[in-house]
């Protein structure tokens, strides 16, 4: 036997349960030492072992449990004692209840019941304890066989005003009699049928009847108000039966003829409806029994789907639908479906337009719901009024693509009804050459163009052609060196020889790859005029829009476009090409505004990095090539860009891949349908320590921002973590960037890093090769410049942002057919759009935290028309940041590659982390 001498119980009504707990000299017992005692006897809950319990030993009962467990505990296990003060009274109260009821003494409270309550009263008085009242409520329907047998049986507890408003003048009697609590004396029930019209009558009349039904299924008498024909032994209960009636009418006030007791046989739809969705539950409230069609029930709950079949019309010159842009109307026909069955749309306007609720079609009811109807109704006057367009109904079939391509769900209004968009054959076989390149008709090469493409290059201008048919923008996305330039020379070729060119072409680029359009386009295509609208003697004004005419292509650069924008924005051109479209990323720059408002009959971006950082990139490239598609900058923000780069939300990246593949083509060197049997492309991570110098400096770098950061919060905080971001950088590639001391007696000594790529020069000229070096930082370019020309006693070119086109041009003839082997790039210079496939040895200095912008560097030689192997070499500062960032861009390197984070992520690091990431690790530095 468990000792129960200091087991004291504790009892607290929480949030609709009794809580039940128990204690041991103030210390909480396990329930399992003391539950089985208290539940032995239990059986609705199986003595105690389904009840739920929680981590501090609580258990939960809801209230009508908690009535019956508190009149059944058993005595010899746990006594009064045994129960704490306050729980004592709350078990005592029950056992006081249960003792009246079973001398039938508890009864529902009327007065409570008219002033909207449902409560319980005791000898006469109102039971004011919530949990009682809720349990004395629930126990008629719990079947237990401890309960009296006059709290049995169904209760009408509904309180509706209206209901309350009826039998307000009932006396406590009648009204008992009237919930079920009292049985009622008449040996008849009164019933109330409702039947739909009969099939095939054109006239929609429904019915209700009224009838005496004898209790035990006997004799059925229709109500006919004074003519009723009672049976004699009825006859005194004929003033009762006009009460009900008159009940039933203050609650149905269509229900009765006049002043006459007769009630109203043939009614309209719409009091059917009222009837079927709201009156017939009031009646049963009162006690009157309804009789529906069979129907009802099944029927209630159908949702009709409105449903437009697009309508497009096919060009003469084939199966594809016609239509211009990604705001063209779409013309559809409108349908309701219902379950299998579907009106035309006559119907469905008839439908509309009127007021029906319940319609028969086929011998099979349907319930339209009047608010969704109203909805309906606004749907097709938004619809009919400003049409949807193709971008609304693209959108919604490339998201659905995997569950149904052909039948797709567009919410126009998220409150509203779901509307069906189907597709005709026509807009079926384009939607399937959008979304799979495949099937896009092939365009033979263009007959003007001098030398040959190989089959993704056909591919490619194929596809620019195909979309400009449709007035819909491409991103052409092909890895670096796949031949972005010469499928572009095609496609100005397609359209010419076409006779589709009406205008002129303009190509904006970066300023270091003009020379080399120039003459890309020189060698493939002599035959189309090339204009170069660039330097102080470029044409303005007037002269400008007389000049740009004579030619079929327009050369400028993303500055000049921007500076000369009165006079290119007033142009309406034949297409407008963006060269290195991640020009335009940073949509709040004046640069991208202005190019994004330039109008052109097409439009396509070429890049090899539609996304360098952020998805938002992304967002500016498409607003140019297809403005609205994605949305607001805000809404993309908030819909993509925030899920997917804070939250890493993987289906939101999928959703928007899908939005963007079909105005977005990316082959790669490794997807076999190139096949472009480029030599192979070795990479190599040359580990570099710190010398003692630079380990001075990048300790007291480090510790002295993260004093500052103490200090500072928000943007300041960004700030200063990105200004130590860069510095860290410089005093990893050399000391002398970071103090900017530009003396070159003993640079190799100040820095392992700068030593060893001075090693693999020397490794790199011994065998009459040639090299690349990539850095970001200016002055580090000229060092290597300047140093390198010093010991090796050989010119090195500088490549940077600063130099003038010819400059650039000169330098770029120089390395591919001069005798210059070094050449030296800013990374943002000469990153993008330079062809030097003479170098065989790629350098990146110093490190970007970006994958995709490395690689791009690389493929300046990694490309077609090299003939070598290729060797890239990525330096990096063992114990550093660089050492600890490259092995985190490794170890997600997946995440990398589906989102390509920039170093901005570093500055959303907590402290901690920070401290780890840039902290030192000493066994690295020289000793």
């Amino acid at each position: 036997m468990i000792d129960t001498s200091n087991l004291l119980l504790h009892t607290k009504w929480l949030q609709g349960n009794m809580v039940l707990w128990a204690t041991r000299q103030e210390k909480r017992v396990h329930v399992s030492d003391w539950k089985p005692l208290l539940f032995t006897w239990h059986q609705s809950s199986f003595y105690g072992t389904m009840l739920e319990s929680d981590e501090q030993q609580n258990v939960y009962l809801n209230a009508g449990d908690a009535f019956l467990l508190f009149n059944r505990y058993p005595d010899f296990f746990i006594a009064k004692h045994n129960w704490d003060t306050e729980s004592l009274e709350t078990v005592q109260e029950a056992n006081e209840i249960f003792r009246l009821m079973k001398k039938e003494r508890v009864i529902p409270d009327f007065e409570a019941w008219k002033d909207g309550v449902w409560s319980w009263k005791a000898d006469g008085q109102r039971i004011e304890t919530a949990w009682i009242n809720e349990a004395l409520a629930s126990l008629p329907e719990s079947g237990s066989e401890v309960v009296p047998a006059s709290f049995r049986g169904d209760l009408v507890k509904g309180i509706s005003r209206p209901v309350i408003s009826a039998l307000k003048n009932l006396n406590e009697e009648e009204w008992l009699i009237k919930i079920g609590w009292r049985k009622d004396p008449k040996p008849f029930s009164i019933i109330f049928e409702l039947n739909e019209p009969l099939e095939g009558v054109d006239k929609d009349e429904w019915m209700i009847h009224a009838f005496l039904q004898e209790k035990g299924e006997g004799i059925r008498v229709p109500y006919k108000g004074k003519s009723t024909l009672y049976p004699d032994d009825w006859k005194s209960y004929k003033e009762a039966v006009e009460q009900e009636i008159d009940l039933a009418s203050k609650l149905i006030s269509w229900l009765k003829i006049g002043s006459k007791k007769e009630i109203k046989e043939e009614i309209s739809e719409k009091e059917a409806w009222d009837f079927l969705t709201g009156k017939s539950d009031l009646l049963r409230q009162i006690g009157i029994s309804v009789t529906l069609p069979e129907w009802w029930q099944t029927v209630q709950d159908m949702q009709p789907k409105v449903k437009a079949k697009i309508k497009t019309k096919p060009q003469t010159s084939g199966t594809a639908p016609s239509f211009l842009g990604l705001n063209a109307i779409m013309q559809f026909d409108w349908r309701l479906s219902t379950g299998d069955e579907e009106l035309s749309e006559e119907e469905f306007r008839r439908l509309v337009d009127g007021s029906r609720r319940l319609v028969r079609r086929n011998g099979q009811w349907y319930r339209v719901d009047p608010e969704w109807m109203k909805q309906v109704r606004s749907l097709i006057k938004n619809v009919d009024r400003s049409g949807i367009q193709l971008k609304d109904v693209l959108e919604q079939h490339l998201l659905n693509m995997e569950t149904n391509p052909a039948d797709d769900v567009f919410d126009m209004d998220a409150d509203g009804p779901m509307l069906d968009i189907e597709w005709d054959d026509p807009l079926n076989l384009w939607m399937d050459q959008l979304s799979e390149v495949k099937t896009i008709p092939v365009e033979p090469k263009a007959e003007n163009l001098h030398g040959t493409l190989r089959d993704y290059q056909i591919t490619g201008s194929s596809w620019m052609y195909f979309l400009r048919r449709y007035g819909l923008g491409a991103c052409l996305a092909d890895d670096m060196g796949l031949g972005k330039t010469v499928q572009t020379i095609d496609y100005f070729l397609k359209v010419k020889e076409k006779g589709e060119q009406e205008g002129t072409f303009l190509l904006i680029c970066p300023t270091s790859v003009i020379g080399n359009w120039q003459k890309e386009l020189e060698h493939f295509s002599p035959l189309l005029k090339v204009g170069l609208h660039y330097g102080a003697n470029r044409k303005k004004g007037e002269e400008f829009h007389e000049w740009y005419k004579q030619f079929d292509v327009v050369i400028t650069s993303y500055t000049t476009s921007q500076l000369d924008h009165n006079e290119i924005g007033e142009v309406l051109w034949e297409a407008i090409v963006l060269d290195e479209a991640q020009n335009i990323k940073n949509s709040y720059t004046k640069q991208s505004r202005s190019i994004r408002k330039l109008n052109g009959r097409h439009k396509i971006g070429l890049t090899g990095t539609p996304v360098e950082n952020r998805l938002l990139e992304l967002w500016a490239i498409f607003d140019f090539l297809n403005p609205g598609y994605l949305g607001s900058e805000p809404s993309f923000q908030k819909k993509f860009v925030l899920p997917v780069e804070k939250e890493n939300d993987n289906e939101r990246l999928s959703q928007l891949k899908k939005l963007v593949q079909p105005f977005l083509l990316r082959r790669t060197k490794m997807d076999p349908a190139v096949q472009l049997n480029l030599p192979e492309k070795q990479e190599i991570k040359e580990y570099c320590p710190l010398t003692k110098d630079q380990a001075s400096l990048y300790e007291r770098l480090v510790q002295d921002t993260f004093e500052q950061l103490e200090k500072v919060t928000g943007i300041q905080r960004r700030g200063l973590l990105l200004a130590m971001l860069g510095k860290l950088k410089q005093i990893c590639d050399h000391p002398y960037l970071y103090t900017k001391n530009d003396k070159l007696t003993k640079a190799e000594d100040q820095s392992a890093k700068f030593s060893k790529m001075i090693e693999l020069l020397d490794a790199i000229l011994e065998k009459d090769e040639k090299c690349l070096i990539f850095t970001q930082f200016i002055f580090m370019g000229d060092m290597i410049k300047r140093y390198v020309e010093k010991k090796f006693g050989k010119p090195v070119l500088f490549l940077h942002g600063s130099l003038t086109k010819q400059k650039r041009d000169e330098m770029i003839d120089s390395f591919q057919n001069g005798e210059n082997a070094v050449f030296v790039l800013s990374l943002k210079a000469g990153g993008t759009g330079l062809n030097l496939t003479e170098a065989n040895h790629v350098i990146h200095y110093d490190r970007w935290w970006n994958p995709a912008v490395e690689n791009q560097a690389t493929d300046r030689a990694h490309r077609i028309g090299q003939k070598k192997f290729v060797t890239v070499h990525k330096m990096i500062t063992l114990g550093t940041l660089e050492e600890k960032i490259d092995m985190m861009l490794e170890s997600k390197k997946e995440l990398s590659e589906k989102v390509i984070q920039s170093e901005n992520w570093i500055t959303e690091l907590s402290t901690d982390e920070l401290k780890d990431l840039f902290t030192l690790r000493k066994e690295w530095v020289e000793t």
